[in-house]
């Protein structure tokens, strides 16, 4: 009866029916780390575009008129934003990371220069952007 059983659990050649766990562990690997691989670049594919974007807007509606000739002048400022943007919860606290950041860049003296249009202004096309983002990352 076990050289029954035992022929049980081959196929054809004696060949094992099922695979052996460490060949299905490898494949499982392998298939993880392509998941993770495509998912890492998806994300930032998504963050450069978030990233692109908030430079673009800096640029411009470049609120405290700082920059106007590259956009490559806001590229701090962008990035230290960007970084920010989980805290905030409503479009208030949007407002206030991008004036906390641009104090933080150029002062207080500076900051006295700004335009409270430009301020709402970028202030709204960064809550559209990151909520844009945010709905993506969540596919």
């Amino acid at each position: 009866m076990r050289q029954g059983s035992s022929e049980r659990h081959r196929v054809g050649n004696s060949e094992p029916a099922v695979p052996s766990i460490i060949s299905v562990n490898k494949a499982n690997t392998a298939n993880e780390s392509e998941r993770r691989r495509a998912a890492r670049k998806r994300y930032q594919a998504h963050y450069r575009c978030l990233y692109d974007a908030l430079v673009d807007i800096l640029f411009q509606l470049d609120p405290i008129s700082v920059h106007a000739s590259t956009t490559d002048k806001f590229v701090p400022e962008a990035t230290t934003i960007m970084a920010r943007l989980r805290e905030a919860r409503v479009a208030e606290d949007v407002e206030q990371i991008v004036l906390q950041e641009l104090r933080r860049w150029y002062g207080r003296r500076r900051l006295a220069n700004q335009d409270p249009d430009r301020i709402t202004d970028a202030t709204i096309a960064i809550c559209r952007v990151w909520n844009r983002f945010l709905e993506v990352s969540a596919c």
